[in-house]
């Protein structure tokens, strides 16, 4: 339990930091992409303003091109034009007209006179932009660069084209030089750097097309940045913005520091929660020291009784709705514990039981409870599992250690033990469910055969609550007679003719309609109520043969099966005899069907009947062969007539090379014990042709009728059709 707890402290102390730690990393990526998503706006209005005022600021080119080709090339009145414009727009360093090329005219003309007759297309670095223009007929812009007046600027150079002659003439260029500090200063480029913003200007050179700075703040740009492109004619500009990361809060250490000691705070907390339940249960067991003096122990065995389980099974249920944990509820019943009180007397039985008891205690742990419930039943409640595969591996603990040889007076036994298991909480936190659940489980695994582990399921509970209904309504199927018998022939094969009649139990529900056997005979024989329909089936086949003999109809014999229960029922061999006389009918026209396991579980008992009823002349057969564990030896012992080869080898033997090998088998270790055989479920011409050619005797199956009333029946019909290769009724 301390590991337990440990391990669980750990595991909330690691989920706790985990999602401390991880809720800080999102934080911190949400506040970085928010001071992200700020600078993007910033710099997206920088780029813009740029943007806004290149585009203001080389419009005053196509204001003075228009005004040249409306003048015809004088341009006499520019200095008054150009003074307007740059008023107007501003942003204007001067504007230029270079006829030809050479520039003749600036505007404001002081200070810029180094530029007149500076020839664009010839001398200057950017005649490239200056050409482009020509053969573009659009505005281009060169720089920043150096100007030979001084200072740095950026130049939009507008080609101008004359209508001369019926066509255009170059005439030259309209030029608006910006100065690189007047175009930025229309931006908060300066005010950002006093904030702690750092920026930087680059462009694509039109020749090398490798990106260079041209302007930059006197900080270089830190991890945080954003860039935008600004748009200028025939170029393009990108700005960068960046600032160093404010101060936050809380850092991602500070929180994983803090997750941290959270973590360790409620890891100490649960820690002392989780010893509540240890403390509780050390107040269970003072009350169990009470309880041993009141003798709440089995004398015989030492174990718990009843009473004081059930009393700790209560308080148990309440510690596990507080602690979450899982527990196990067993109950073991020992097999065929009867024989041995029978055979050897209740002193043998009561050393095994003690015997059994002490290897129980021996493979269980201490905290385990366990009980002895009375007679060979006892209880197990198995406390603080993780799954249902622990009950079940100590479950097979405890049966293969019983199944060890047990010495009592002498002799050896062999004890095997069924258990039923149900999970707590999974299957019900209610007392009396908890107690009917681990029933239900015992009872389903003595049902599938003994010496098992089966665990509870509410499937078993629905079939439980569906078998008592079916149980009710087989009572009054008796009383009220609502059972009926089809009969489905078996052929001879060698001529083709019905030899014989299978009679086969149908129950017709007033309300439910034909309810397949399948659904009510283990029912019935688990109930008891098997002898009654037994009983019924035996009465209903003999008047069934009487009548066809009385009418003189042609008549076969007809067979009928026979359960476990009525087998081994002592007065089952008078009881044939008894309606064989009474209707007058020769023994042999009824033949039984038995069940390969029912003899061989039974063989001293089922061959008492056997040979008593063989006597009068009674045929046998044994049903479903090759499902059982019969031996040739044991075989060779019982007053058979015939077997049954079980249709589940049939119906895959054009498939399944095994099974075909399975069938030649039986048919030819019949027929060396003078044996007839009979191939059941024969549905199709193939396993018709392979089962006659294997030498089988008889078939009888869907490929020649199915289960059908007496009455439907034409024995003379069939002959004929059969003849014919006519398989139908």
């Amino acid at each position: 339990m301390t590991n337990f707890r440990f391990s669980v402290c750990c595991l909330v102390f690691l989920i706790i930091s985990f999602i401390g730690g991880y809720g800080a990393f999102l934080y911190e990526n949400i506040w970085e992409r928010e001071q992200q998503l700020h600078l993007t706006e910033i710099t997206n209005s920088q780029a813009s303003a740029i943007e806004r005022r290149l585009e203001r600021s080389l419009s005053a080119t196509h204001l003075l091109a228009h005004q040249v080709r409306f003048n015809q090339g004088d341009v006499s009145a520019f200095d008054d034009f150009a003074k307007e414009t740059i008023t107007a727009i501003g942003g204007i360093s001067n504007l230029q007209l270079a006829p030809d090329g050479i520039i003749r005219h600036i505007y404001p003309l002081q200070g810029n006179e180094k530029a007149l007759g500076h020839n664009l297309l010839v001398d200057d670095r950017r005649k490239a932009e200056a050409h482009k223009a020509i053969k573009e007929r659009s505005l281009t812009m060169a720089g920043p660069l150096a100007l030979v007046q001084g200072g740095v600027a950026v130049i939009g150079r507008n080609p101008i084209f004359i209508k001369q002659e019926g066509g255009e003439q170059f005439w030259g260029f309209a030029s608006a030089l910006i100065f690189l500090d007047t175009l930025l200063e229309v931006t908060d480029l300066n005010e950002l750097e006093l904030k702690g913003y750092h920026y930087e200007l680059t462009r694509q050179h039109p020749d090398t097309l490798n990106w260079e700075r041209f302007a930059h703040s006197v900080e270089p740009l830190d991890r945080l940045q954003v860039t935008f492109p600004i748009q200028v004619p025939n170029s393009e500009w990108k700005i960068t913005l960046s600032r160093p990361l404010p101060n936050r809060p809380l850092t991602l250490w500070h929180a994983v520091v803090v997750s941290l000691i959270i973590g360790f705070i409620v890891s100490l907390l649960l820690s002392y929660i989780l010893k509540e339940p240890q403390r509780l249960r050390q107040i269970v067991a003072e009350k169990t020291e009470q309880l041993n003096e009141l003798a709440f122990y089995d004398v015989l065995t030492g174990l718990v009784n009843r009473r004081l389980f059930m009393q700790q099974l209560e308080c148990e249920l309440k510690l596990l709705s507080r602690s979450g944990n899982k527990a196990a509820l067993m109950y073991l019943d020992m097999d065929d514990f009867k024989n041995v009180n029978d055979s050897l007397g209740h002193s043998a039985g009561d050393q095994l039981l003690i015997e059994v008891a002490n290897r129980i205690k021996t493979t269980m742990r201490e905290s385990d409870i366990i009980c002895r419930l009375g007679g060979d039943e006892y209880a197990i409640l198995m406390m603080n599992i993780q799954n249902s595969n622990d009950s079940k591996i100590v479950a097979n603990q405890i049966i293969e250690r019983v199944r060890e040889e047990i010495l009592i007076e002498g002799r050896s036994l062999n004890i095997g033990l069924s258990i039923g298991i149900t999970i707590l909480p999974d299957d019900s936190m209610d007392l009396r469910e908890i107690l009917n659940n681990a029933d239900m489980a015992l009872y389903e695994s003595k049902r599938l055969g003994k010496n098992r582990v089966t665990f509870f399921d509410y499937q078993m509970q629905q079939c439980s609550i569906e078998r008592i209904e079916i149980e009710n309504a087989l009572k009054h199927a008796i009383k009220n007679d609502e059972f009926e018998l089809y009969y489905q022939p078996i052929i001879r094969l060698d001529n083709r003719q019905i030899v014989m009649l299978e009679a086969l139990l149908r129950w017709k529900h007033p309300e439910k309609g034909f309810i397949p056997p399948d659904q009510f005979i283990s029912i019935a024989e688990q109930s008891g109520l098997i002898i009654s329909i037994g009983d019924w089936v035996l009465e209903t086949a003999c008047a069934t043969i009487a009548n066809a003999v009385q009418h003189q109809e042609a008549c076969v014999p007809i067979a009928i099966n026979i359960s476990a229960k009525q087998l081994l029922n002592q007065n089952f061999s008078g009881e044939v005899k008894e309606r064989l006389e009474r209707y007058s009918i020769d023994p042999a026209m009824l033949e039984m069907e038995i069940t390969e396991s029912i003899i061989m579980e039974n063989m001293e008992d089922a061959l008492k009947q056997l040979n008593e009823l063989k006597e009068v002349g009674c045929r046998f057969s044994i049903d479903d062969f090759g499902t059982g564990y019969s031996s040739l030896a044991q075989l060779k012992q019982l007053p058979v007539d015939s077997l049954k080869i079980d249709r589940s080898f049939v119906r895959d033997i054009e498939h399944d090379h095994h099974d075909r090998q399975i069938v030649e088998a039986i048919i030819a270790m019949a027929h060396s014990l003078g044996l007839e055989v009979i191939a059941e479920g024969v549905e199709d011409q193939y396993q018709l042709d392979f089962v006659d050619k294997a030498g089988c005797d008889l078939v009888q199956g869907y490929l020649f009728s199915k289960p059908i009333p007496y009455d439907e029946i034409d024995l003379q019909q069939y002959i004929y059709l059969a003849g014919a290769n006519d398989y139908s009724i």
